[in-house]
């Protein structure tokens, strides 16, 4: 175990653009994993929230999505009006299923692929899985342990899968990433002029090595224990003049770059 804690390496959509790449990356899993061909996100009122299309549709799948843009009145209607939860409905074009999201949204998935009603219960299920999850992120909350422990075994690990993927794709864009980037450049700049690039590049492994994370992922526990660490180091090369008014200096730097909000 790292000796400043365990990263979380974990997100969750605290932002308009993370909530949006959460739903497209829902609807493409829900579309790719269960081989159909198209999946809309969709309010009562015809507005498309989100969308997992192909970038170039088939004949068939062209039909398809022209017959559900047809019908998407009737639709609208028997959800808002009817509370229709879910519907499978078969064309000469192919198959369309609906699940409502709630009471004023819904999901469309078509596919133009042959289809027996009676052989569709794990895509059903799976359709279901992903109506609840989409209504929990569409809702906005939170993607805590206690609120994954009300969930069938399936939805959590669902959502958890999520914000792992979320983690991966958008954590680079995010202030403590950027942060991050800035105190370790910050550090490795102020010790290299002091010690020199050949013992720069060996105390600032072994200090990683210690935190047990790298750069990006530091939180202030952990920047805590790496600058105690250099100036450890530092110490044993410079001696202790050196090594405390650089340790005064960093950490007060270290203290307001955290608690900044950029």
């Amino acid at each position: 175990m790292p000796y400043a804690g365990q990263v979380d390496k974990t997100m969750g959509a605290d932002t308009v653009g993370h909530l949006k790449h959460l739903l497209d990356t829902e609807l493409r899993r829900a579309r790719e994993e269960n081989d159909l061909d198209i999946a809309m996100f969709l309010g009562v009122d015809g507005r498309i929230f989100s969308s997992s299309i192909p970038d170039r549709l088939e004949p068939r799948e062209y039909r398809l999505l022209n017959l559900l843009k047809g019908n998407l009145a009737h639709i609208c209607n028997q959800l808002a009006g009817q509370n229709m939860m879910m519907s499978v409905q078969q064309f000469e074009a192919g198959t369309v299923v609906i699940s409502g999201v709630g009471d004023r949204a819904f999901l469309v998935f078509l596919t133009t692929k042959p289809v027996e009603i009676t052989k569709m219960q794990g895509v059903l299920a799976n359709v279901l899985k992903t109506s609840i999850v989409v209504r929990h992120l569409f809702e906005s909350k939170p993607i805590t342990p206690e609120i994954l422990a009300s969930y069938d075994e399936a939805v959590a690990g669902e959502l958890k899968r999520l914000t792992r993927i979320l983690f991966v794709e958008k954590f680079g864009e995010t202030k403590e990433f950027k942060k991050n980037k800035e105190i370790a450049q910050y550090l490795q700049t102020k010790l290299g002029a002091l010690v020199g690039p050949g013992p720069l590049q060996e105390i600032v492994t072994m200090a990683y090595n210690e935190v047990g994370t790298t750069a990006p992922y530091m939180t202030a526990s952990h920047w805590d224990r790496f600058l105690t660490e250099l100036v450890d180091r530092l110490r044993e090369i410079k001696g202790d003049t050196v090594a405390a008014k650089a340790e005064k200096e960093w950490r007060a730097y270290l203290k307001q770059v955290l608690a900044s909000f950029v």
